[in-house]
């Protein structure tokens, strides 16, 4: 289906930043790869402000900005350059400094969009036009607002758009924190394999006196129920995906929320990995995140993510406030392309979750392969589900034998994300979590809770089931 085929000696590359494959790398996942518009941008302002040799990352909003500045402490500096835009700049020469400077964007999810900083380039003359795209050109904001609200089974009012997904779980960890705090709750725990930034976001910003506790293996319900009820009146949150990445697991919300609301606690869940177009989980939940750059932007173009709230919840006025402070609204052309795509999405969705069901049956039949994870093979599953075939597109698998030689073999699209149009592959935890497969200690560690550090995710994409099987056998017949 595509014409070169990255390998696994790529994505070391990548890992390891050789030149080659550096240099190579023009764009990239947004919040990993900083858009060759925002360099520009950002260059641009630097040379206005005569500070060339600085380093500095673009943040729109004073809240999202004050964060970074309060986090980062001495060596930052914000000046604004436009109306509610600032630019972050630090010494370039500073590599750690540099780093957490970076990984906070990263993690937050807080950074300048491209088509925002395509606007402003347009602004200063610096580019002629704009990129041409189809767009909901009027009310693009009361549309995605009523469509997502519609889709999570709430009101208009209990739903907020976000910057992108980390900035939807970035505002609801910091107002459940602060929520919670205010009442002498401090203890969270995990359920399940966080994706990368959100594990990363319960980890730098819980202080020292917030315990975080952990039970990796999502299944396992009275484990959880028990660490729940040993918390006691200090819980402050349990955090969950439903299905979860990259092992697509579907926990017992149902007990899991009884347990966690018995105890005073507040239950995060973020439906991603499914979407929901696919999953139902509110009811359970005292407040959902999620990334709606998978699946409602199933183009794979638009940085965005959404956050709710259950008016049902014991919880729901402490948040209210809390999550609007927090939360970074969109920039307003990225909400008019997802306007766009979420009229077709549904469509989209349902061609993704029909062609996932039959490539699951075709790999599970498959002896190269020791397990196929997939939502809709979950004993919990129809909890949950909107209907039977509303499993979602992602897919992971576990071979019998080595998986570089499969996978470099595989002819289909390879990078971080899933939900698109287009069929996705990729060695999950080597771009997640390099640190873990890299070393004998981090990969027995992955082993010890159940996690192959050589699994492949597969986001399963509208293509022609046929031509994705086809992929999958010429690929196996090369192992």
């Amino acid at each position: 289906m595509v014409s070169s085929l990255p390998t696994m000696a790529d994505v070391r590359g990548y890992e390891e930043r050789e030149p080659r494959v550096v240099e190579a790398l023009k764009s990239g996942y947004p919040r990993f790869v900083v858009h060759t518009l925002i360099v520009e941008l950002i260059d641009f302002y630097c040379r206005r402000g005569s500070l060339e040799a600085r380093g500095a990352v673009l943040i729109p909003g004073r809240r999202a900005t004050q964060d970074l500045v309060d986090y980062i402490g001495q060596g930052v500096e914000a000046v604004d350059v436009e109306d509610s835009l600032f630019l972050v700049h630090f010494a370039a020469a500073d590599r750690d400094l540099s780093h957490r400077v970076r990984k906070f964007v990263q993690h937050t999810g807080c950074g300048i969009s491209s088509r925002q900083a395509e606007d402003l380039l347009v602004a200063h003359g610096l580019r002629a036009a704009m990129h041409p795209e189809a767009i909901v050109a009027s009310g693009a904001q009361a549309a995605v607002e009523s469509e997502l609200a519609k889709l999570i089974g709430c009101e208009i009012q209990d739903v907020l758009v976000c910057a992108s997904g980390m900035s939807a779980f970035y505002a609801g960890f910091r107002a459940v924190q602060k929520a919670q705090l205010a009442k002498g709750r401090t203890k969270w725990l995990q359920l399940g394999w966080l994706y990368l930034d959100s594990g990363c976001v319960l980890k730098e910003f819980l202080s020292e006196d917030e315990p975080l506790d952990y039970c990796y293996d999502a299944t396992s319900t009275e484990t959880l129920i028990q660490k729940i009820e040993a918390c006691g009146e200090s819980l402050a949150c349990v955090v969950i995906e439903c299905p979860t990445n990259p092992l697509v697991q579907v926990a017992d919300l149902s007990r899991i929320s009884e347990a966690v609301r018995a105890c005073g606690g507040i239950l995060m869940i973020d439906p991603t990995i499914a979407s929901v177009y696919n999953v139902d989980v509110l009811p359970y939940a005292d407040i959902l995140v999620t990334s709606l750059t998978k699946y409602a932007s199933y183009k794979g173009d638009v940085m965005i993510g959404g956050l709710a709230l259950n008016p049902r919840s014991a919880h729901y006025g402490d948040l209210v406030l809390r999550t609007s402070s927090y939360y970074q609204p969109p920039y307003t052309r990225d909400l008019a392309r997802l306007a766009y795509e979420m009229e077709r999405a549904p469509k989209a969705v349902a061609r993704m979750d029909a062609n996932a069901r039959q490539l699951a049956d075709y790999l599970s039949g498959r002896s190269a392969f020791k397990k196929v994870h997939f939502a809709g093979y979950s004993d919990h599953f129809s909890e949950v589900a909107k209907s039977a075939g509303s499993g979602g597109a992602v897919i992971t698998v576990e071979l019998q034998g080595e998986m570089e030689p499969f996978y470099d073999a595989l002819n289909l699209m390879k990078g971080p994300s899933f939900g698109t149009e287009f069929t996705v592959v990729c060695p999950f935890m080597y771009l997640a979590h390099y640190d873990l497969v890299s070393t004998e200690k981090g990969r027995s560690f992955l082993q010890s809770i159940g996690i192959d550090p050589d699994l492949i995710r597969i986001s399963v994409g509208t293509e022609p089931i046929e031509e994705i099987i086809e992929c999958f056998e010429k690929a196996l017949a090369c192992v």
